[in-house]
């Protein structure tokens, strides 16, 4: 009884030596994977012959010999319209840590492969979707479901919410990441018009912590990544080198991406504005007297320690619209929505050819309902005034 089973151990001990692959290999030919055991070969063939023939399905060999095949020629159809196709070779398309030689469209939008590595921890078998049409590497994909990558191609997309998406790339995930428009040229220039226009998201928040290449801030309290965490970890993606920000000072984040889950939590952007937010719209309310009132001092709201103050003239009221939200601009400013820098350099676009003055620098902007001064003097006054229309530098007896 003891040697029948010390037997049947023995048959099942060589039967799993015999049959448990020992060798598994994933080729680069399209996805085709090898199975290898000691008595037999088993093939599983996603192999592309040319641009429009790849070799599907699977084979057999039992020492050597084939004994099952069915592996089946299958041809792409080319679109009737590859010609007037956009050749890659005919752009320029930026987009920092994207690998643009490998692009995806899906449900409209325009994805590059994403150089940031990520640990995905969905479901693998899952899909909402199929790359399953090549276009061919030299051209830019074009219609949902289209691919220039042979890698790519009859991948599942697992997740995709217009600004980054989820690849199964034989048997692991994959972040792609879309492309805005803004970022496709023609060689001669001119805007490309076939790429999704993607939103960023954004929001402020204050740098606790910082080094070339990274950066650690706290939302503010009103906005929607404060429900994902209080500290997120902005990674550049780049080393910055000698720049930093600065401690304590209020940025805008600007992200097309997802927030990785972790604490701190943690976003790849190298967009950061310490300006504020560049779109903004000023609304003034006059007063019934001509008066200068003292409204905020810089020092007390950024940490580059600049001492200048911000009046109103003849004005009750300064609000904005910005962010998608109105409030006064003294709330604006205090949450780092907005900066006086930022106001300076908008007026600078808005008028090229402001007045100026040789007083040391001092500089007029007239809006229809508003007008800014900018002094800029030799004692080293640095104020700034809103205030009506008519407002002029004379008009402040500095």
């Amino acid at each position: 009884m003891k040697k029948k089973s010390i037997l049947a151990i023995a048959i099942i001990v060589l039967l799993i030596i015999l049959l448990f692959p020992f060798k598994i290999n994933r080729l680069k030919d399209g996805g085709t994977v090898e199975y290898k055991a000691l008595l037999y070969k088993l093939t599983d063939y996603h192999k592309f012959r040319t641009d429009t023939e790849y070799v599907e399905g699977s084979k057999i060999e039992i020492l050597g010999k084939e004994i099952f095949n069915n592996t089946i020629m299958h041809h792409i159809e080319k679109d009737p319209e590859t010609d007037k196709r956009v050749k890659l070779e005919d752009l320029k398309i930026t987009a920092k840590n994207i690998d643009t030689t490998k692009l995806v469209k899906f449900d409209g939008v325009l994805y590059g492969k994403s150089n940031a590595l990520i640990d995905y921890v969905g479901d693998l078998n899952k899909s909402i979707g199929k790359i399953n049409f090549l276009i061919g590497e030299e051209y830019m994909p074009k219609l949902d479901g289209e691919t220039n990558c042979k890698e790519l191609f009859n991948a599942s997309v697992l997740e995709a919410n217009g600004k980054s998406m989820i690849l199964n790339v034989n048997n692991e995930a994959v972040l792609f990441e879309s492309i805005d428009k803004e970022n496709i040229k023609k060689k001669n220039g001119e805007r490309l018009d076939n790429a999704q226009n993607t939103e960023y998201s954004s929001f402020v928040g204050t740098v606790l912590e910082e080094t070339t290449k990274y950066m650690i801030v706290e939302p503010n309290e009103d906005e929607e990544e404060r429900k994902s965490s209080d500290k997120i970890k902005i990674n550049y993606g780049t080393d910055h080198i000698d720049y930093l920000y600065g401690v304590g000072r209020k940025v805008v984040i600007f992200y097309n991406g997802f927030i990785m889950e972790s604490y701190p939590a943690q976003i790849e952007t190298d967009n950061i504005s310490i300006d504020g937010y560049e779109d903004f719209k000023i609304e003034v309310k006059p007063s019934n007297k001509i008066e200068t009132k003292k409204i905020l001092n810089n020092k007390d709201l950024s940490a580059d320690n600049q001492d200048y103050n911000l009046y109103f003239y003849g004005l009750d009221e300064v609000n904005v619209i910005v962010d998608n939200k109105t409030m006064s601009l003294e709330d604006a400013l205090k949450s780092g929505k907005m900066t006086i820098q930022g106001i300076i350099q908008k007026a600078n676009k808005d008028f090229p050819n402001a007045t100026s003055y040789d007083d040391g620098g001092s500089v007029e902007y007239h809006y229809e309902d508003y007008s800014i001064i900018k002094v800029h003097k030799l004692d080293g006054n640095r104020d700034v005034y809103i205030g009506v229309p008519s407002m002029k530098l004379n008009d402040l007896k500095l």
